[in-house]
């Protein structure tokens, strides 16, 4: 009867110290518990993502211009030991976000979105919509599947259309377009260029912005002859 008694007390002392425990652990991811660094601020509710001090001042809303949404200073002009004022109510949590008083004398609010997006690589990932990276090399059967590795010349002039084309290439650094007119033959208005162009800003190279590679006489290089090249590139 006595073993009985102490194993019931045995349990409801653990159940008190789990209750205890899972209280704490809500409570530190509570959206307005904070954690004050020598240089950052982390919110508990945010994924205990350290916020740095120096970054939050050089990302002040309240230092851009309202219409252009430029900022009105240099990154380089906040200093690499700013901080919040010393008193306990510097930095506060309010139902927007977060509001911090600077020593330098500027007060900063910055939202519960904003600084959610900025909690994880992910949403930094998703805000700007960039795109996942293959870091394994494709082989022939497994690039050849893709949906998108053949597009139409017509498709990537549809927003739709380069955005799938553009998303292929990053990915896989490989992208087949088909269609693509050519009564165009000059270097100003050749569809290669306008094609180019659609993707991104051509980079001059000695050979210039676009060149003819034709089949050459006695050609000092073999891509002047009519010799069959395989992929490559030319990082030139």
């Amino acid at each position: 009867m006595l073993q009985s008694a102490r194993k019931i007390q045995c349990r409801l002392q653990a159940s008190r110290l789990l209750t205890r425990s899972t209280l704490v652990q809500l409570h530190k991811r509570h959206w307005t518990t904070l954690s004050r660094k020598p240089d950052s601020v982390i919110v508990h509710a945010l994924n205990a993502t350290p916020f740095p001090y120096v970054w939050l001042r050089d990302s002040c809303i309240q230092s851009v211009h309202p219409s252009t949404r430029q900022k009105l200073h240099l990154t380089s002009d906040i200093p690499v030991d700013i901080a919040p004022e010393d008193h306990e109510q510097a930095i506060r949590v309010t139902r927007e976000g977060l509001e911090v008083e600077w020593k330098d004398g500027r007060t900063s609010v910055y939202e519960k979105s904003w600084l959610e997006r900025y909690a994880t690589p992910g949403g930094v990932d998703k805000f700007h919509m960039d795109t996942e990276l293959r870091e394994d090399a494709w082989t022939r059967s497994s690039i050849s599947s893709l949906p998108d590795l053949f597009v139409s010349y017509s498709d990537i002039n549809t927003p739709e259309g380069l955005v799938k084309g553009i998303t292929q290439l990053s990915k896989y650094g490989l992208l087949f377009v088909r269609g693509v007119p050519n009564r165009e033959t000059s270097n100003e208005k050749c569809e290669l260029r306008v094609l180019g162009e659609r993707f991104g800003e051509l980079r001059r190279t000695f050979y210039g912005l676009v060149w003819d590679v034709i089949n050459v006489k006695e050609s000092k290089n073999i891509a002047y002859t009519d010799l069959a090249l395989g992929l490559h590139m030319d990082l030139l």
